[in-house]
């Protein structure tokens, strides 16, 4: 099976984060500790999305609410801009 990147030619990899490390890291995981958590929920990442550039620096972010999501076109002037 391709990765994504590969079978669309995309010059840049997407990551899952399953076990939720990159998301606490980058503070954008939500426990009951948190005071934007839903006590109703189960520990969960608020909608986001990161580009990291070559350097690993955060070349651009979009940290959502709880049913957020940037628009595609978002994303692609993103990267457009910013890689």
């Amino acid at each position: 099976m391709k990765m994504l990147h590969e079978r669309y030619k995309i010059p840049f990899q997407f990551i899952a984060d399953r076990g939720a490390k990159i998301t606490q890291s980058y503070n954008v995981y939500l426990t009951e500790e948190h005071p934007d958590h839903d006590q109703f929920q189960v520990n969960h990442a608020i909608p986001s999305k990161f580009l990291i550039n070559k350097e690993g620096k955060i070349a651009w972010q979009y940290i959502g609410k709880k049913e957020d999501r940037p628009p595609i076109e978002m994303l692609i002037e993103a990267i457009d801009n910013n890689l």
